[in-house]
């Protein structure tokens, strides 16, 4: 469980509950502005300056005034001065295909993705990263995550709230790259039956609404820093199926910005981007989470070019080790990168053979020194695993219980680490071994 046991939700005066419905979520979503969790990697690998690698706070921001005049708004809410209301909540750690947000799933959330990555504005690249993401702005590469929301004793403003589901939501994340510009940009969805929130001063500077009824609110800060300005532009999309799709981008000022209010304006515009749009056909659900951490972060950083090589070469691999053994519900590949690591892949597949059911992890690291085999006499030794020198001077840890694991580690640094739960015996050793040292793993 993600534990905001104290997220607080601003001094913005006495508001009508459904307001904070609106906020709860947007704070959460901008928190990407406020926490630096990208990975750093080798002074070879130049990614853009942005905001949150840089340590900004959101203190550095002028949110602006509470302005009793909003274009598009028919009547503004004035937050009084001096009251005081907020929300506190605990946010759960979520998963797909939860009972309490049926509006989410796996292939919904697999289907949102493909559809925010088609949405992104044009001319624009996205840093390779790991495809999940958590609260307060982890690194992703624009893969929806599972729904997030408050526990059960949780409570909103005055009091708890009936139905806590409406603060829900599911994120994704990343880097934006625009001629060498980068942007930090969070899209938070989330779906609600309260309607459109009232416009309250100084939450958002327009409102304007589209031609199938969807109603956009947007709002832009700036703040300096140490000489620097930054921006955070917002843009919340209230569409007449439920679904409230927020995005926001913050980046340093410049002449040549990477992401305009005009991108995410039709970002959250899109009709693709919905709470109801249609899952298509064979949309599967989204890659098995892997833990890519087999040691030390020494290595060079990975590509999406080498996870590309890699994946390809792993598969062919699996296939030669397991033909006519097991069936895995989808290809290893794509390989994952995992967050807080910029030198290490790996990927996951579901076993599907009856009486062999169980999962295939796969971790790939560049980097490691080659093992030692332990002295026969050393009280200290690993006795849980075989060590054994290749043919090719490769190091291979057999597991002699516990999960049928194969580690082994090149003489090139590479370190490949196999691992299946599956019941029965039609996994061996000896198969993960043959693929572990298949050709096309190196990094």
């Amino acid at each position: 469980m993600i534990d905001l046991d104290a997220l607080h939700l601003g001094a913005l005066g006495r508001q009508p509950k459904i307001f904070w419905v609106f906020v709860a979520v947007a704070v959460v979503a901008a928190g990407v502005i406020v926490v630096d969790s990208r990975a750093s990697g080798p002074a070879d690998v130049a990614l853009p300056d942005t905001p949150a690698s840089s340590g900004f706070s959101a203190s550095n921001y002028d949110q602006g005034e509470s302005s009793t005049t909003i274009p598009g708004c028919d009547a503004v809410v004035v937050p009084e001065s001096g009251e005081f209301s907020g929300a506190y909540f605990r946010l759960e750690g979520g998963r797909y295909d939860h009972p309490r947000y049926p509006w989410f799933s796996g292939r919904k959330a697999t289907a949102l993705s493909d559809a925010l990555v088609s949405a992104l504005p044009a001319e624009t690249a996205v840093e390779f990263a790991t495809p999940g993401t958590f609260a307060f702005g982890a690194e992703s590469a624009f893969r929806f995550g599972p729904v997030q929301g408050p526990t059960s004793d949780s409570s909103v403003g005055d009091g708890p709230t009936d139905d806590l589901s409406m603060f829900a939501s599911s994120t994704a994340a990343g880097l934006l790259i625009r001629n060498g510009r980068g942007a930090d940009v969070t899209v938070t969805i989330s779906k609600s039956t309260a309607g459109v929130p009232p416009c309250v001063g100084g939450s958002l500077d327009r409102r304007q609404v589209a031609a199938d009824g969807t109603v956009v609110d947007t709002k832009e800060s700036t703040g300096e820093d140490g000489g620097r300005t930054a921006v955070v532009r917002t843009a919340t999309a209230y569409a007449s199926d439920g679904t409230t799709l927020q995005a926001n981008a913050s980046q340093f000022v410049s002449s040549d910005e990477a992401v305009s209010m005009s991108d995410l304006i039709s970002l959250v515009s899109s009709s693709e981007l919905r709470i109801g749009a249609a899952v298509p056909d064979g949309t599967r659900p989204p890659p098995l989470p892997c833990d890519t951490r087999v040691g030390s972060q020494d290595g060079p950083a990975v590509t999406r070019a080498d996870a590309d090589r890699i994946g390809r070469a792993l598969d062919q691999a699996r296939i030669r080790a397991l033909r006519a053994v097991i069936a895995l519900e989808q290809p290893l590949a794509p390989m994952q990168r995992s967050s807080l690591s910029h030198d290490s892949l790996c990927a996951a597949g579901t076993i599907l053979t009856p009486g062999s059911e169980g999962v295939v992890t796969v971790a790939i690291t560049g980097g490691q020194p080659l093992p030692e085999i332990p002295d026969a006499y050393d009280p200290t030794a690993d006795r849980s695993v075989d060590t054994v020198r290749l043919p090719d001077r490769s190091m291979s840890e057999r597991s002699k219980r516990g999960v049928r694991t194969v580690t082994v580690t090149r003489p090139s640094g590479t370190r490949v680490r196999i691992s299946s739960t599956s019941a029965g015996e039609l996994v061996t050793v000896g198969n993960l071994e043959s693929i572990a040292t298949a050709p096309g793993l190196d990094l």
